[in-house]
């Protein structure tokens, strides 16, 4: 089973994710920020991560960079915001992909379709 790892502080969002991906037979994890995340990488290897930009202690950018340092943490990232980041961070941080919230489910189910049939 294909684990992905789901990054928001807005813990709504976070569960309406992970409900939707679960009835698609995928496990789920859930962090509140970045730095959850990275404590929660050390335990969970995933095959994809979704990330939010904008959380407070460590927001989505710095989250990534962390991830993108570390040699051991290989899986494609898929960012979500509400606002449309420059192309540039994108391919700064080898993003996988993006979503721009708000998003319909099926845009949300085909983009971790495509991430994670690797």
């Amino acid at each position: 089973m294909k684990t992905v790892l789901v990054v928001d502080d807005e813990l709504d969002i976070a569960e309406a994710i992970q409900a939707i991906l679960e009835e698609e037979q995928l496990r789920v994890v859930v962090c509140g920020n970045g730095r959850e995340a990275l404590a929660k990488l050390k335990e969970e290897k995933p095959d994809l991560a979704i990330i939010d930009v904008m959380m407070p202690v460590m927001n989505g950018y710095e989250t990534i960079d962390a991830i993108r340092k570390d040699a051991s943490l290989r899986f494609p990232i898929l960012v979500m915001s509400a606002i449309q980041p420059p192309k540039a961070k994108m391919e700064e941080q080898q993003w996988s992909g993006f979503l721009k919230k708000p998003f319909s489910l099926r845009d949300l189910v085909d983009a971790v379709e495509r991430l994670t049939s690797s």
